[in-house]
């Protein structure tokens, strides 16, 4: 069975001075490939309409539901069809409700999905990760402080560090595996050369 894609999905709070995440992470694209990570191929626009039609504040800025439908499903599908696992940053979801966050992740069905929240040091996350977590795999959630002067590249090495943890979590699985294969088959040769 192939390995699903990976996404670490960065859902804020922002620090005050990290605005336009995603814009900004494009610029440390390169930063994310050494590990094997993209940054998702979206525009500030995308992103924005995507937001709308998630947490339905599409009035409050004078649009129209047929003005942000499926937006958020189409920037999914195209992660999904990407070759690599990628990175994408929506700040808003960290107001996201339960009901909100259900269609969120329902929509990157068939992926690995890694929440990231990125609060201010000392700023409190417990709600925001218990909502997140009930609709998440078990340590599926993950939280990287940064300073309130935190730029893009810090969230970028944040993100990289979390990515590094998982691929070791997942080379770490497959060596136990490995050596109960190879016990198993000790085993055999045992009993085959026995009889």
């Amino acid at each position: 069975m192939a390995r699903k894609k990976k996404i670490l999905l960065h859902i804020g709070p922002n620090p005050s001075q990290a605005t336009q995440t995603h814009d900004s992470l494009t610029a440390e694209a390169p930063l994310l490939e050494t590990i094997g990570y993209a940054v998702a191929r979206t525009t500030a626009d995308e992103l924005d309409a995507a937001a709308h039609e998630m947490l339905r504040s599409h009035k409050a800025v004078g649009l129209k539901r047929k003005d942000v439908e499926g937006s958020w499903a189409s920037l999914c599908r195209s992660i999904a069809k990407a070759k690599t696992d990628a990175v994408i940053s929506q700040p808003r979801f960290c107001t996201a409700d339960d009901a909100q966050i259900a269609l969120i992740v329902d929509a990157l069905a068939g992926l690995d999905v890694h929440v990231v929240a990125t609060p201010e040091e000392g700023e409190e996350l417990d709600d925001l990760v218990a909502r997140w977590s009930k609709h998440l795999k078990p340590g599926r959630t993950h939280i990287a402080p940064l300073s309130a002067d935190a730029a893009a590249v810090d969230l970028a090495e944040e993100l990289v560090g979390i990515a590094l943890c998982l691929q070791q979590r997942q080379l770490d699985a497959k060596i136990t595996k490995l050596k109960q294969r190879r016990k198993l088959v000790r085993q055999r040769l045992a009993l085959r050369e026995a009889s």
